[in-house]
């Protein structure tokens, strides 16, 4: 996968998650408190201070962005009253269903995002409409391409959701731009608070967009589109924008863009700011092999040696060879092995390069071990 990173709030998205989470009184801290209950032991204490830190300031400014938003109003209901689909990972309302699976939503400008979801749902009704079922983003919506389809108050109608659900989704795609225009008026002074925030918050976008940079360079594009739950089948190495996202948290979301002359594919990749990798099942196998490795360095017993020496002090090569009564070129490849392992930390001073123990990696090693062994 191809991708190219967005260092900037994507704002219609971004300002959707704000005010849904707002009108639900979703707490962020909560929320990171229970993926750090549950993943924590996957988690370096850096990687839990942030996601504890990117919670509360993204609480805070919710809370004040989004003070006079009047969760009574009937037009505010109407769009973010949630809705069960029978799935507990799958609530929607009907903002979603109008924002058609957060498809346009790459548009860093809040208005061209607006009058992208428009056209997107033009070219959709010229073509002729199918429906396949509501997701967590929204309604699952794509062309027919000229294929004889069941209108689409039928399509919708025979979906197997709560009846106010499906007429009032029938509703608002029947008269898309009437209710896209209103639902744009009540997020546009939220999206405006957001992109005068831009300068504050500009420092977590980027270093979210760096985590997730290395993250993707080293996820095979198979297990990407597994946690998105996308057929992989034919989504392969597909140039991709990635959008991070301070205010949904712990969500993969994917839309697709065809350029004009149809020869190309470029996919919208859009990452909740709590989403780590580890967080599936899909890498309890990376995970063991991980732990499987440090393990095997804490059994040799030179490296360990060596740690115990680091524990005490830092050190650097020479040194802990001569303390050690070591060659030097083998005691430089031990510490090698144990810095790309994460066991050991360094930085350059007075010309040297010193290392130290990272306890936070042996800390992590320890409880992930313990969570493998005891799992019923």
């Amino acid at each position: 996968m191809i991708t190219r990173m967005i260092r900037e709030p994507v704002v219609l998205y971004e300002t959707f998650g704000m005010v849904s989470n707002y009108y639900k009184k979703e707490s962020y801290v909560r929320i990171a408190d229970t993926l750090i209950g549950k993943y924590g032991d996957l988690l370096s204490q850096t990687q839990i201070r942030e996601l504890k830190n990117d919670a509360k300031l993204a609480e805070q400014f919710t809370n004040s962005a989004c003070a006079d938003l009047d969760i009574k109003s009937d037009d505010v209901k109407f769009f973010f009253e949630p809705f069960d689909t029978g799935d507990p990972t799958e609530v929607n309302c009907i903002a979603r269903v109008l924002l058609l699976s957060m498809m346009g939503m790459r548009n860093t400008d809040f208005d061209k995002a607006i009058e992208e979801t428009k056209r997107r749902w033009t070219a959709v009704k010229r073509d002729g409409i199918e429906v396949f079922d509501f997701t967590g983003y929204g309604i699952s919506i794509a062309s027919a391409q000229g294929r004889p389809m069941p209108s689409l108050f039928e399509q919708i109608y025979n979906m197997d959701y709560p009846h106010k659900a499906k007429m009032d989704s029938f509703r608002a795609l029947d008269n898309h731009e009437y209710y896209i225009d209103k639902l744009a008026a009540i997020l546009r002074p939220y999206s405006l608070r957001l992109r005068q925030a831009r300068p504050k918050l500009a420092p977590v976008y980027e270093r979210l967009a760096n985590r997730w940079e290395y993250n993707l360079a080293h996820i095979p594009s198979s297990q990407i589109f597994e946690l998105a739950r996308m057929d992989a089948n034919t989504q392969h190495n597909l140039p991709t924008d990635v959008g991070v996202s301070l205010f949904i948290f712990n969500e993969l979301g994917w839309g697709f863009d065809y350029v004009p002359n149809g020869t190309d594919e470029l996919t919208a990749l859009y990452i909740g700011a709590a989403v780590h990798p580890e967080y599936t099942h899909a890498f309890a196998e990376k995970r063991v092999e991980r732990v499987a490795e440090i393990m095997r360095s804490l059994g040799d017993p030179v490296r360990m040696e060596i740690l115990t020496k680091l524990y005490k002090e830092s050190d650097y090569c020479l040194s802990i060879a001569q303390h050690l009564e070591m060659n030097a070129g083998n005691v430089s490849r031990h510490l090698s092995a144990l810095y790309d392992s994460g066991l050991l930390l360094r930085e350059r001073r007075e010309g040297r390069t010193y290392y130290m123990v990272n306890m936070e990696t042996i800390d992590n090693a320890f409880a992930s071990y313990k969570a493998i062994i005891t799992k019923p």
